[in-house]
């Protein structure tokens, strides 16, 4: 019995060793970021799940290494599922000293572990130079020191210069043509830690096309007109300019609290305490001078601006009569390539023609919009015999070299054969599209006379009658009720508005069961948002809090809902700001939300 425990406990040691040494090994860098002129910062190297000695410090250009290395050891391990597992690291920090401004590249570290030798990846960061002695606005005898982002003894009470804290609107250019991309982006840039952010008014996109891209609202070291700050992106939206002529987008209005802080006496020695002050600031607003596209315009352009390719495919190649066929476009490139009209086919004389359907994949690549774009047109011949579909011109302006470039598809030539479904009779010939006034001779055999009896006047020939009228007149009825709910479009937001709304909630709630705190109120910010937009049929660009209220007031809403609406969205604002909230905060958030849409639900539209 004791050998056989022993053995045992020999086997679980080294499945233990075994599998510590299955673990991958690997040795990083850490980046430390963008620092300022003038200030030391740390660089961690860090060698996982191995043993080695300690690094040579890298050579920094524009640094000087102050100490180093100081090593630090972590280890853990789990046990899950009847399987151990564990890890170690070991970091090695060095600290630098930034002494001069400008771009530093970390080389590669070499160190060797378990015998064998391990580089660490290239990484770049800036240093930022040291504030301008800039004066304060206003500046007299009593005026407050120089404010610092690092230095919180200089970060005093007192009101906030428009220098320190500022909320800033830059665009990648200011002078395209039309339909060409724009990206435009909204900072802020603040000398104090923020506790809360709320937007009041957001800048507008008049005369532009526009798409918010993902951003980052984290707080990160920025250098901006000679000073140091702390910026965070509030949004970033790539725009296509609809008309030529100058364009302006408006300023913003924000209102944000800072912590500031202040001395306190505590009798033998004095610390500093935080407190916060309320700063209500404006963006600045900014032009585009949008140039007109070329006259005159090539037959056959339909706005699309960038660079493009096109293919065309058939699907099946043998087309059959009464059989639906696939004509599909497969437009590739760079541009507004979301916003390209699907080109008109004139396809041969005997053909039926279904409403094109179009897919798009795109995706942001830095600058502007690349993807595809599938449009697949069905088809269904009618008529034996040859027929030719056309070359599809496919038109698009070039900004780079300002030239309209025209592309061209190639032409099918088909042998339309008789389907499962065609009526078997003698094989006919295209016909000339030209001659409309030519048609087919179909022969058929007369039926045979049946000198029966009649049913007019039974009781069977008047139900069928009476039961036929009935479902003409509902067919009828349903038919027209459903031409006007697809030719009021204003109807058709309200009966989407809804059902979006419900589609966000459930995807707000999943992200609230998995704690993902930002999807969750990303979500329930894009549902409101989404649906007083179709429910007060305001354009995106239009949806304003003022506007908003004013809108619900308009069409009956209680000023309890009014204030409900706009309680949530103010919460889903702060919540980028503010610390993590609770699972129930979470919770009372949507419900509230869910509420309020049932109350906004029951008041009709005017």
């Amino acid at each position: 019995m004791m050998v056989k425990r022993f053995t045992i406990l020999i086997s679980v040691l080294l499945s233990i060793a075994l599998h510590g040494i299955a673990q991958d090994v690997s040795f990083s860098v850490n980046s430390p970021g963008n620092v300022i002129q003038g200030r030391n910062f740390s660089l961690t190297f860090r060698l996982k799940n191995a043993q080695a000695a300690a690094p040579k410090a890298p050579q920094l250009p524009h640094c000087e290494l102050i100490y180093g290395p100081a090593t630090s050891t972590m280890a853990s391990s789990s046990y899950i599922n009847g399987q151990m597992t564990s890890s170690t690291s070991i970091d090695y920090t060095f600290t630098f000293r930034a002494i001069e401004p400008g771009k530093v590249t970390v080389p590669p570290v070499t160190i060797t572990a378990n015998g064998k030798q391990m580089k660490s990846q290239e990484i770049t960061f800036t240093i930022f130079p040291m504030d301008s002695d800039t004066p304060q606005q206003g500046s007299s005898a009593n005026q407050r020191p120089q404010v610092h982002v690092d230095d919180i003894n200089t970060q005093t009470p007192g009101p906030v210069s428009p220098q320190d804290l500022f909320v800033h609107i830059s665009l990648s250019r200011d002078k395209v043509y039309e339909q060409e991309p724009i990206i435009a982006s909204i900072k802020v840039y603040t000398k104090f830690r923020i506790s809360s952010f709320l937007a009041n008014t957001q800048p507008s996109f008049d005369g532009f096309m526009s798409e918010e891209l993902p951003v980052n609202n984290e707080l990160t070291p920025d250098h901006f007109n000679g000073q140091n700050y702390y910026s965070a992106e509030l949004k970033k939206v790539i725009i296509y300019p609809q008309k030529s002529g100058k364009l302006s987008i408006t300023s913003g209005k924000y209102d944000i609290t800072v912590v500031q802080y202040e001395n306190v006496s505590m009798g033998f020695f004095t610390t500093r305490q935080p407190v916060e002050r309320k700063v209500v600031t404006s963006s600045n607003s900014v032009s585009i001078n949008v140039l007109p596209l070329p006259e005159p315009k090539p037959a056959g352009f339909n706005g699309a601006v960038g660079k493009f390719s096109i293919e065309s495919s058939l699907s099946p190649e043998r087309l059959l009569t009464n059989e639906a066929a696939t004509y599909s476009l497969t437009i590739k490139g760079t541009g507004n390539i979301k916003y390209i009209t699907e080109p008109e086919i004139e396809f041969p004389h005997g053909f039926d023609e279904y409403t094109p359907r179009k897919e798009i994949d795109a995706a942001f690549n830095g600058s502007n919009m690349t993807g595809t774009a599938k449009i697949d047109y069905t088809i269904v011949p009618q008529e034996m015999g040859k027929a030719v579909i056309p070359s599809v011109p496919f038109v698009y302006f070039n900004p780079s070299t300002k030239e309209y470039v025209t592309l061209s598809t190639k032409e099918y030539n088909v042998n339309i054969g008789r389907g499962a479904n065609a009526p078997a009779s003698v094989e006919q010939k295209a016909i000339d599209k030209s001659m409309s006034d030519i048609l087919h001779i179909k022969s058929q055999h007369a039926p045979a006379i049946d000198t029966g009896h009649y049913v007019f006047n039974t009781f069977l020939y008047w139900a069928i009658y009476i039961i036929s009228i009935i479902v003409l007149v509902t067919i009828i009825v349903i038919y027209r009720k459903q031409m006007r709910l697809n030719s009021d479009l204003r109807r058709r937001q309200l009966a989407r508005a809804n059902k979006e709304a419900r589609r966000r909630f459930k995807m707000a709630k999943d992200a609230m069961s998995s704690q993902k705190r930002d999807i969750f109120y990303e979500e329930i910010s894009k549902a409101l948002w989404g649906y007083l937009g179709d429910k007060l049929g305001i354009p995106a660009s239009q949806l304003l809090r003022d506007n908003i209220s004013q809108q619900l007031s308009d069409i009956g809403a209680q000023q309890a809902t009014i204030n409900s609406v706009i309680d949530i969205i103010d919460q889903c604002e702060m919540a980028r700001f503010t610390p993590v909230q609770s699972e129930n905060e979470m919770d009372n958030v949507y419900n509230e939300a869910i509420n309020t849409v049932k109350q906004l639900e029951n008041i009709k539209s005017k």
